[in-house]
């Protein structure tokens, strides 16, 4: 059986000619590796979550409100301050909402013990 190949989307090369050229670096080839290992990882995973949020709607087409939403669940994790924290629960959907609710009571009934 062949041995499945990860997906190269981003290449070594055009990390290290990119620091040779543009920013007049040198790089060490573990330090590119790691880079583009990492984001060809993060790539894989978002279109993964972008294929499975299109079928769940019935798409054989991955849209860019897909792409976004794979993107946001995958990295787009970042520490909000607490009125932009409230800007976006409030875009949640009503039950997102309720499952919130539930989950904040629980974590205070488990930490008042």
């Amino acid at each position: 059986m062949p041995k499945k190949t990860k997906p190269e989307f981003v290449r070594f090369n055009t990390i290290k000619d990119y620091l040779k050229e543009k920013e007049k670096m040198r790089s060490a080839v573990d330090a590119v590796n790691s880079l583009t290992s990492r984001f060809n990882s993060l790539i894989e995973t978002v279109i993964e979550r972008a294929v499975t949020l299109a079928k769940a709607r019935k798409r054989t087409t991955i849209l860019a409100e897909d792409m976004k939403e794979a993107l946001e669940k995958t990295v787009g994790k970042k520490h909000l301050a607490w009125e932009e924290l409230l800007q976006e629960i409030l875009l949640q959907t009503p039950i997102d909402l309720g499952n919130l609710s539930k989950g904040i009571t629980k974590y205070i009934e488990d930490h008042q013990k």
